[in-house]
């Protein structure tokens, strides 16, 4: 998937043998979602001339959930804005070059989640749609392999890719597994703002202060506002999600970078999602939570006291 992966666990295998066979596991899943590998299931349905595409089920359930959570974000979260981001600079074919008003209207014409289709393992889309997974894959292939990992007699763990994560039990003194919130530091770089326990949850992050592009003296990030088909420009520079899943966090986060925290705080207290706002005003970086997530806050706190 273009980055790293990380598993804490406890059990009787050597590492050497369990990485072997979670770099297995992996290389599927990059050639179901990979838009990089011109041979994956995903280049295949975007490079093919038909209109309908049999799809294999992994697939299927990941475009049938983006469709779900585009729905509920209103639009924000959309897997068809690949030409976008391709447009912008931040896709596979790495080329940089600042689109013109009139490239990003015709692009937007072919952008649009509800024209996506999936019935008896058949995915109906307009051939000249284009669609990218990257903002929900991660969590989804975090989702997958602490199944594998737990069929395969693990218990307790935690699994990262990317910086998506998901935990299952405890850590071997029975204590709660403690992630980290990323935000920025100097010069682009990042820090930690906040220490959480998360106890058999999963947590996801979406911002803008480690990708992104300079055109002429004004810098993009790499999240684009499918409504717009501009990279977002508001204040808000990071979205973390809390829940159960990866896959849901993982896409919920990109939805709420989209939108930005203004509207993003009202809808989230809507959905009862956990949500936390990194924003800048000024100088300073401030935070936002939802209500689910300050009450998540509460009860971890005491847990743990």
């Amino acid at each position: 998937m273009g980055t790293y992966y990380k598993i804490t666990t406890y059990g009787s295998e050597s590492p050497d043998s369990l990485k072997l066979e979670v770099d297995k596991f992996l290389t599927f899943f990059n050639q179901v979602f990979s838009t990089y590998i011109p041979t994956s299931e995903i280049s295949k349905v975007n490079d093919s001339k038909f209109e309908i595409n049999k799809v294999t089920d992994t697939l299927k359930k990941v475009l049938e959930l983006s469709n779900i959570i585009a729905r509920k974000s209103g639009g924000y979260f959309d897997i068809t804005v690949a030409p976008l981001v391709n447009a912008w600079g931040f896709g596979p074919d790495g080329k940089q070059k600042k689109p013109s008003e009139n490239e990003i209207l015709e692009l937007l014409k072919i952008v649009g989640h509800e024209r996506i289709k999936v019935k008896d393992k058949r995915l109906h889309m307009p051939t000249a749609m284009r669609i990218d997974l990257s903002a929900i894959a991660k969590g989804f292939g975090v989702d997958e392999l602490t199944k594998f990992l737990e069929y395969r007699g693990y218990q307790k763990m935690i699994v990262e890719i990317g910086g998506e994560v998901r935990s299952r039990g405890t850590k071997q003194d029975g204590s709660n597994w403690r992630v980290g919130i990323e935000g920025p530091g100097e010069n682009l770089g990042a820090k930690i703002i906040k220490v959480i326990a998360l106890d058999n949850m999963s947590m996801a992050t979406s911002g803008s202060y480690r990708n992104y592009l300079k055109y002429g003296d004004t810098v993009f990030n790499h999240t684009i506002n499918p409504k717009t088909g501009y990279p977002v420009n508001h204040k808000t520079i990071s979205a973390t999600v809390v829940s159960e899943y990866c896959a849901d966090a993982d896409a919920w986060a990109t939805a709420f970078m989209s939108m930005g925290h203004v509207k993003g705080l009202d809808l989230a207290d809507k959905q009862r999602l956990k949500v936390l706002f990194q924003v800048k005003e000024g100088k300073d970086i401030k935070t936002y939570q939802s209500k689910m997530f300050t009450a998540f806050l509460e009860k971890v706190n005491e847990t743990t006291n």
